[in-house]
């Protein structure tokens, strides 16, 4: 039985009672859609006829215009052709008229302007109608929701459109419209949703107007392929918007900080267009961004989203922020404090002028991809401290060729094992390995990190390691000497044993040097007192002995430094906090002084050992 013969058959069951002696499998589904149609089919006040991809052929019959009571008419995703029926415009009732998805074309009848009071969905779809978009559609002031998708209305876009002032979505997408897209559309106060995309004939710049649509959540320009101009800075009154895709345009430009006022926005999409500069810090100020995309844009700089409550793990595309045609500028990335998931992403290895990265504060897991030592030369600063990293690659020869400044890696989840890849470095500034869980003794191979002051392109004179607040245990590698230009190093709050190495004397740039609440015995080494660019050495709760190596720079330390450790003592200068010039341990230093002059062993314990009060 032919399916429009079938719908015509159904409409006068419906209206008249008639009865169908014969039909198939798929004739009965759609005689039980009809069956199951809304409303009272004995007198014919039918109000919702849904005829969904039954694989309906043929056009609209007319009698349909017999459904006085109809309210909703749905043919959607079927394979019917032909105009519509000038008999529609007796449906005074209809609000809901979809005919998406067919092969539907002509005019719209005149007709359809009686339903103008009532109709609030048209979908024509695909809907071809050999010329412009009749002007009918301009009288349906009820309108909520129109969508044109893939229509093949020709010209520019209607300027009837903006009567309709109580849409709430416009839809023209893949649609052959020619022209710009207008200024009128910002009389359509109402509307939430307004998307062009695909849209390949139309041309120009996006209007500064569209700013004025305060009620706007989605707004869907992409692959406008001959867009151009830059993204207007009025996008960010959109109070409402949820939604923005620029993606696949000629658009230029920087982006505009006024985007970072629009607290509900969940995703943004500019990838593939000529955007370039720094992507404006206040796009941290994005607390509901779910979903950002900025792929394929070679002159885009810096990308900061620090603290926008971030899920997930670092999409791919990242790699594809290159400026390799732009070899003059360097890239910035800050993710930091959010919550970014699972391994970081190989492609971020592509990134060949990535100069800082911040990603801190996350819940990332994981070695550091292989790429990092291979592909980043210009890398100056990679902070990644409070994550759940586990370590990184065996070779870092090309990770900041010189340039690198600072590491970061604390409050991670490391070992000494997983770290030896470090010594490939070509140089490195600012180490942070501290409150990183680290166990074991401390392996040689770490005096042979290029530590190293004065990175290039950067003003610095500090070369700083820090180990502190791990488990590390046995004793202080004496190849730690080697760090030559260190000026700070840091490895208190561990469980370190054995004498403190006199070769650490060697390292002559030293300014701070802190082995606090270990478990060190033995003596100061006197070797110290050569570091004459040492300005700070805590030695506070170990278990040395001796004395205080006598003169600069130990004699101005600050007494606390040495505390907890009972059997030392020393020589303290006038300036010192306890002033005990002059005094000396005789019971446990060895002097040779006179017996008139020397104290008993309790009043040496007491006044010459240094205090045992928790620093």
């Amino acid at each position: 039985m032919s399916r429009t013969l079938l719908v015509v058959l159904l409409v006068s069951l419906l209206v008249h009672g008639t009865t169908a002696a014969s039909c198939n499998s798929e004739d009965e589904k759609a005689l039980l859609a009809f069956k199951n149609a809304d409303g009272d089919r004995t007198s014919g006040r039918v109000s919702e006829l849904k005829l969904e991809s039954m694989g309906l052929r043929g056009t609209l019959p007319p009698e349909l215009g017999s459904l006085s009571q109809l309210r909703t008419l749905s043919v959607h995703d079927n394979g019917m052709d032909g105009p519509v029926p000038p008999a529609f415009g007796k449906l005074r009732q209809l609000e809901v008229l979809d005919l998406g998805g067919n092969l539907f074309s002509g005019p719209l009848p005149s007709l359809l302007a009686q339903l103008a009071s009532t109709l609030q969905t048209l979908d024509l779809t695909g809907y071809r109608f050999e010329g412009p978009i009749p002007s009918v559609v301009g009288k349906l002031t009820s309108l909520r929701y129109l969508i044109l998708e893939r229509a093949d209305g020709s010209g520019r876009i209607p300027s009837f459109l903006a009567k309709l002032e109580k849409l709430l979505v416009l839809n023209l997408r893949s649609s052959l419209f020619t022209g710009s897209i207008p200024s009128f559309l910002r009389k359509l106060k109402s509307l939430e949703q307004l998307d062009l995309s695909d849209s390949s004939k139309l041309t120009g710049s996006i209007p500064s107007s569209l700013g004025e649509l305060k009620c706007l959540q989605r707004l869907d320009l992409s692959r406008i392929s001959q867009l151009t101009g830059s993204i207007p800075k009025s996008l960010g009154d959109l109070q409402n918007l949820e939604y923005l895709d620029l993606s696949v345009t000629m658009l230029s430009g920087s982006i505009p900080p006024s985007l970072g006022k629009l607290a509900s926005f969940e995703t943004l999409k500019i990838s593939g267009t000529n955007v370039a500069g720094r992507c404006p810090d206040t796009l941290g100020n994005l607390k509901k961004l779910k979903v950002l995309d900025l792929s394929f844009n070679r002159g885009l700089s810096t990308i900061s989203l620090s603290g926008c409550k971030l899920q997930g793990s670092i999409p791919s595309w990242f790699g594809s922020i290159n400026l390799k045609e732009h070899p003059e500028l360097t890239c910035e990335i800050d993710l930091s404090f959010n919550s970014i998931t699972g391994a970081l992403p190989n492609s971020l290895g592509r990134i060949s002028n990535l100069k800082h990265l911040f990603l801190q504060s996350n819940k990332i897991q994981g070695k550091l991809p292989d790429s990092f030592g291979k592909t980043l030369p210009k890398l100056r600063y990679l902070e990644l401290r409070d994550n759940f990293l586990t370590g990184v690659p065996i070779d870092l020869s090309n990770m900041g060729k010189g340039t690198l400044y600072h590491l970061g890696l604390n409050y991670n989840n490391l070992s000494f094992q997983a770290l030896e890849g470090l010594t490939t470095l070509p140089q490195v500034s600012f180490l942070a390995l501290d409150h990183s869980q680290l166990t074991g003794a401390i392996p040689s191979w770490l005096g042979k990190i290029p530590m190293a002051q004065n990175a290039k392109d950067v003003v610095s004179d500090v070369a700083v390691l820090s180990l502190s607040s791990n488990r590390i245990t046995g004793e202080i590698p004496p190849e730690l000497g080697q760090l030559t230009q260190l000026t700070a190093l840091y490895l208190d709050d561990n469980a370190l044993t054995g004498a403190i190495p006199p070769s650490l004397a060697k390292l002559t740039s030293l300014q701070r040097l802190d082995l606090a609440r270990n478990r060190l015995t033995g003596k100061i080494p006197v070797e110290f007192l050569t570091l004459k660019k040492l300005n700070y050495l805590n030695v506070a709760h170990n278990q040395l002995t001796g004395a205080i190596p006598s003169g600069e720079p130990l004699i101005d330390m600050d007494p606390e430094n040495f505390a907890a450790n009972p059997g030392l003592c020393g020589k303290r200068s006038p300036s010192s906090v306890m002033k005990m010039a002059g005094l000396l341990c005789h019971s446990q230093c060895g002097n040779a002084a006179s017996k008139q002059t020397q104290r008993p062993r309790n009043d040496c314990n007491e006044n010459m050992k240094i205090s045992s009060r928790t620093s």
